[in-house]
């Protein structure tokens, strides 16, 4: 039988989650109207995704309260391998970053123009340019397979 200092946690993390989902819910054309007005780059793109994770994890506590705190772990694992390996490319290639071979600063640039490429590259430079966005992304996550397979 679970007391009430073992619910009090599960209140919190509720609570702050219902939180957030309200704030989102109450600042969503504010948060739709700083993105990027692509067709389908609404911020909320994922939400379907989110919920089937959180059902997921609702799935695993119901049947196994124990492997919460190992699911969690888990996933803290994956995520600081992500960002591990995002700057291990950076320290191994920092001559070679992807926005390096962009034609302007990308940060400078105005709003989207539709049916126009987000940010221009260099002539002469795309191959170069792709061969390092796939550099960059078979290096963040080669460390997250390896964080993953190690567990």
């Amino acid at each position: 039988m679970l007391g009430i200092f073992d619910i009090i946690p599960w209140l919190v993390i509720m609570s702050a989650g219902a939180f957030l989902i309200v704030l989102a819910w109450r600042f969503r054309s504010d948060i739709t109207t700083y993105c990027d007005r692509r067709t389908g780059a609404s911020p909320f793109r994922m939400v379907i995704c989110g919920l089937a994770a959180l059902a997921c994890l609702a799935v695993v506590a119901a049947v196994s309260p124990v492997q919460l705190p190992v699911t969690v772990y888990k996933l803290a694992l994956v995520l600081l391998a992500g960002y591990l390996g995002y700057w291990a490319d950076v320290w191994l290639f920092p001559y070679s970053r992807p926005d390096g071979y962009l034609l302007s600063n990308w940060q400078a640039a105005p709003g989207f123009k539709y049916s126009e490429p987000d940010h221009a590259i260099v002539p002469g430079y795309e191959t170069v340019f792709s061969a390092a966005l796939i550099r960059r992304a078979l290096v963040v996550g080669c460390c997250m397979l390896a964080v993953g397979l190690g567990l």
